[in-house]
C-alpha cells in the first residue's frame, strides 16, 4: 500500500510505514502474548486479511478553522489533538474522501464558522461519510449547530456536481447543540435521495441508516459470520440467542439454519433497522428484544438455548453479566470482538466452566493495532467433529 500524504500528521493508521505480512506477524504474536498473560489453553488460529486499501465504510471528519482562520474538515492531528488537519485523501476509506471532503469545504469557506469545543460557538461540527463496499453506495451527513443558517439545497447541489455523485444516495443535515465533541443525533433531516444505503453480505441485503452501527469491514465480515456458520453447524432444531446484536447481521446470518433466533439490543432505532432487515430478506424466524442485555439476562433463564452468540462494546462485557452466564450456563457460545484484552480478561473468567476451544483473528482493520477476534466456547464436556463443527 502506498503510504498516505498525511502519514505521520494523522494518528488514524500508524502502521502504515510497516509491511502489511508484518503487521499481520505483530497482531499474531500479541494474541499470543494475551493468551499467555492471561494464562488462556486454547488453539490460536491463523490470522484472516483482507484488502488494505479503502476498506472502512464509515468516517466522521470534523470541521475546524486553522491558525489563519480558514475552515478545514478532516482529522485532529497526531501530536495536536487540539488541531484539524485539512483531509486531501484517506487511503483507508474511499479514493472519492478527499475530492468529497473538498468540496464541501469550498461550498462553506466564507460563509459559516466551524464549531469550537472550548467556547461553544460555532456551526460546522462533522461530516458523516458511509460507503459500502459491496454496493458502492454513499451516504453524506453534515452536523451542524443551530447557531447560523445555510442552504441545504446549495449542499445538495454541491455533491450532487461530483463525478461519482451517482454513487450519493441519501444526503442528511443532523443537528447537534451538545457541548461534547462526539457526534450526537439530536434532530435529522433527510435533504437528499433515500434514508438508507444497501450493503451485500453474501446473500443477504442490509439497509444502513445514518445513525446505525454496522462493522467497519464488510469483507471481514463476510467472512467472520462465514466462520460462525460453518462452526455452528446448525441443524434448523436449535434456538439461538445474539446479545448485544446491533442491526441483527449475526443473527440473521444463522437464521435460516437455526430453529428459531433471538437477539437484543439497547437503542430502539436499531431494533427497528433489525426488524427492517429482517423483512427486507424475508426472514420470519427471528425477533429482536429492545433491552439492556443486563436487565434482559436477570429477567430470564437462558440455560435452554443452545447457541449464543456475543459481540459486545470494545470495553467487554460487565461482571454482572458473566455472572449471569455462568449461572445459566448455555452450551456453546461465540464471542466476538474488537478488542483482544478485554475478550481475553472474559475468556480467563469464563474457563472455569467453559473450554475455550479456539481463538481466531480477524484483521478488520489494516495499518491499526487493532484486530477482531472470535473465540468458540463450549461448557466442559463438549467437543468439536473431525470437520470443526460442534458435535
Amino acid at each position: 500500500m502506498e503510504i498516505c500524504k498525511h502519514f505521520g500528521e494523522c494518528g488514524g493508521c500508524r502502521f502504515q510505514d510497516i509491511p502489511y505480512s508484518e503487521q499481520l506477524k505483530n497482531k499474531e504474536q500479541k494474541l499470543r502474548d494475551l493468551c499467555a498473560q492471561y494464562q488462556l489453553d486454547t488453539e490460536l488460529k491463523p490470522i484472516h486479511f483482507f484488502r488494505e486499501q479503502f476498506y472502512r465504510n464509515k468516517m466522521e471528519f470534523t470541521f475546524s478553522q486553522d491558525e489563519q482562520g480558514r475552515l478545514v474538515c478532516g482529522m485532529h492531528k497526531k501530536e495536536k489533538k487540539r488541531q484539524v488537519f485539512d483531509l486531501k485523501e484517506c487511503l483507508i476509506f474511499s479514493p472519492h474522501a478527499g475530492e468529497l471532503v473538498q468540496a464541501v469545504v469550498s461550498l462553506f469557506q466564507g460563509k459559516n464558522t466551524a464549531f469550537n469545543t472550548y467556547s461553544h460557538i460555532g456551526f460546522l461540527r462533522h461530516l458523516i461519510v458511509r460507503e459500502t463496499k459491496i454496493t458502492g453506495e454513499i451516504m453524506v451527513g453534515l452536523v451542524t449547530t443551530t447557531q447560523e443558517k445555510f442552504s441545504s439545497q446549495e449542499l445538495v447541489d454541491c455533491l450532487k456536481a461530483l463525478p461519482f455523485a451517482d454513487k450519493i444516495k441519501s444526503v442528511f443535515w443532523i443537528t447537534n447543540d451538545n457541548h461534547g465533541d462526539a457526534v450526537t443525533f439530536e434532530e435529522k433531516h433527510l435533504l437528499y435521495g433515500e434514508s438508507f444505503i444497501s450493503e451485500q453480505v453474501h446473500e443477504y441485503t442490509f439497509r444502513i441508516f445514518i445513525d446505525s452501527f454496522f462493522q467497519t469491514n464488510v469483507h471481514g465480515i463476510r467472512a467472520l459470520y462465514q466462520a460462525i456458520r460453518d462452526y455452528a453447524g446448525l441443524t434448523g432444531t436449535e434456538k439461538v440467542l445474539d446479545l448485544f446484536c446491533g442491526v441483527g447481521s449475526i443473527g440473521l446470518f444463522l437464521a435460516p439454519q437455526a430453529r428459531f433466533v433471538w437477539g437484543v439490543e439497547l437503542k430502539k432505532e436499531i431494533v427497528a433497522n433489525a426488524g427492517v432487515n429482517a423483512e427486507l430478506n424475508q426472514i420470519k424466524n427471528i425477533s429482536f428484544i429492545c433491552e439492556d442485555t443486563r436487565k434482559f439476562l436477570n429477567s430470564r433463564s437462558i440455560s435452554d438455548m443452545d447457541l449464543v452468540i456475543i459481540n459486545p462494546p470494545r470495553s467487554g462485557l460487565s461482571k454482572k453479566i458473566k455472572r449471569r452466564l455462568l449461572q445459566d450456563l448455555p452450551e456453546t457460545m461465540f464471542y466476538s470482538s474488537c478488542n483482544p484484552a478485554s475478550l481475553c480478561s472474559d475468556l480467563k473468567d469464563f474457563s472455569s466452566a467453559y473450554k475455550i476451544v479456539f481463538l481466531e483473528p480477524f484483521d478488520f482493520f489494516p495499518h491499526t493495532p487493532h484486530m477482531e477476534c472470535l473465540a468458540l466456547l463450549q461448557r466442559k464436556g463438549f467437543s468439536l467433529d473431525k470437520e470443526g463443527k460442534i458435535a
